[in-house]
């Protein structure tokens, strides 16, 4: 049996662009085919593992050179090759133009996925089913971006043709304003004195709960995702899914997340919850807003019955949308914004969180609260950083305003003497470049204030360092990243004992 899967290297994002020899004829057909590949590309990365496909950023103080200055070196060299030099500027726009107005149409957008579908087929990114389903489930949102972002008229031909036609500036760099207030001095951390009181957290993060899990079945199947209902029965040489879960590609049943959230009660009393998100399985090219919902329902109502009173503070990880990784910016609306999340995300947590919290949840993911008084805790959605987040091709620039919002944060505590904890899913290590850098500056100036970060994703026991930004040699902050509960892939599933993060509180 063929073996499924996409094998992918670090790299940009980049789009190309052929066109006929007589600078215009041949771009309509290209271009179809150009969307064509980047909607098998967003495919290949949502259906493989995006922890083992992405290596880290390296995030680091340093201004990143991104690809937008090799693409502007790279364009005039293709306008030789393909002889656009008679491509003027009122064509260039006319013809994106006339482009834009033709994927209005929804058989124009069938067109392309049903062209995706063959190439998904061709290329063996997953088993036909799969790549049927997950095309039909990506194709709307990933050609309203591209209408939106690479196919513009000004997009494409300033790129093509120059910044006298337009202004490409998809994944340019970008930075956010720090105040004028100087840097304190660093303060050295100290460690806390014999006695002095101290909080236990309880970190939960990436618990991937597969409502269709199924003991007995296939844990090496052809799906992206085994264990499960249509996986099938395994070879009679090799035993079959687990009744608490496998070692191999599959996420867990409720009953074993029960388990772990009911053996709490020996490693408590917890004082407070971080929780990092991730909540729904990896069967991405299925999943409906109604199954996501129901993930969100269902797991938060577990925490809650198994950790009564104590409050938990949750950060909204990639797959609680769908499709995967599809977060649009605040200004997206319609049918296509995150609203129906985050309205469903604010009403399952009013418990937990209070009424301003709740007010930025509902606009971005994201928000900010105080435990008890000394202590300010900042949720981020990290998915505004994410490599695959590709509505972020619109514009990634500090999306939802949501890093100048943190210095606000960040300032305020700093005014007050206040200790800051930040939690996300995605570390910032595995962000878009400009993202990373300009949290990596934030960090660096309020290395005083943030005292923990704490992050999910990664579904394996890491932490981040973060280095001083004149020599890159004094460490001045650290970001912590839980293993996950979900065995996927081929993991353990994490103890309740190693959920334990004890701070001091003075």
């Amino acid at each position: 049996m063929p073996r499924y899967g996409a094998s992918l290297r670090q790299s940009c994002p980049r789009s190309g662009r052929e066109q006929g020899q007589d600078g215009t004829a041949g771009a309509p057909g290209l271009l179809w085919m150009g969307l064509v590949l980047a909607l098998a590309l967003a495919l290949a990365l949502a259906l493989s593992d995006s922890r083992v496909l992405w290596a880290p950023a390296e995030a680091h103080p340093l201004s990143p050179q991104g690809h937008p200055a090799r693409l502007h070196r790279i364009v005039p060299r293709l306008r030789d090759v393909f002889g656009w030099g008679n491509l003027t500027c009122p064509i260039c726009k006319g013809l994106f133009t006339a482009i834009n107005l033709g994927l209005k149409k929804e058989p124009n957008v069938a067109r392309v996925g049903s062209v995706a579908i063959k190439l998904c087929n061709l290329l063996k990114i997953a088993p036909p089913a799969v790549c049927q389903s997950i095309v039909h489930l990506f194709e709307d949102d990933m050609v309203e971006v591209w209408r939106r972002s690479v196919l513009s008229p000004s997009e494409a031909c300033g790129l093509l043709l120059g910044s006298t036609c337009g202004h490409w500036d998809i994944f340019s760099s970008w930075n956010i304003s720090l105040p004028t207030v100087p840097k304190p001095p660093p303060k050295p951390p100290s460690p806390p004195a014999p006695g002095a009181p101290v909080s236990r957290i309880l970190f939960l993060t990436d618990l991937h709960w597969d409502h269709d899990y199924l003991e007995g079945t296939d844990p090496d199947c052809a799906d992206p995702l085994c264990c499960r209902r249509g996986s099938g029965l395994p070879p009679a040489s090799r035993p079959g899914a687990g009744y608490w879960g496998e070692y191999s590609k599959c996420d867990l049943p409720l009953r074993t997340l029960e388990s772990l959230l009911s053996g709490l009660g020996p490693a408590g009393p917890f004082d407070m919850v971080y929780w990092t998100g991730d909540i729904p399985a990896h069967d991405v090219w299925h999943q409906t807003r109604q199954d996501q919902l129901r993930a969100l329902t269902t797991v938060t109502a577990l925490v809650r019955k198994f950790l009564g009173p104590v409050p938990v503070y949750p950060a909204v990880g990639n797959h609680e949308s769908t499709p995967v990784n599809s977060f649009p910016p605040p200004f997206i609306e319609g049918n296509h914004s995150s609203r129906w999340l985050y309205e469903a995300m604010a009403k399952a947590w009013e418990p937990w969180l209070p009424a301003e919290a709740l007010r930025t949840l509902r606009i971005g993911g994201f928000y900010a609260l105080s435990p008890y008084p000394g202590l300010r805790l900042i949720s981020l959605n990290m998915n505004f950083c994410s490599r695959e987040n590709f509505w972020l091709l619109i514009n990634s620039t500090d999306p939802a305003g949501q890093l100048q919002w943190l210095v606000g944060e960040l300032q305020a505590a700093e005014d007050r003497g206040d200790k800051v904890h930040i939690i996300g899913h995605i570390p910032p290590g595995h962000c878009l470049k400009s993202w990373s850098w300009n949290y990596y500056r934030i960090v660096a100036r309020y290395e005083n204030t943030l005292a923990a970060q704490f992050f999910g994703h990664t579904h394996v026991d890491e932490f981040e360092v973060f280095y001083d930004e004149e020599t890159l040699s004094r460490p001045l902050a650290v970001a912590f990243l839980a293993p996950s509960a979900t065995t996927y892939i081929g993991l353990n599933p994490v103890s309740p004992t190693s959920l334990q993060v004890t701070v001091c509180t003075k």
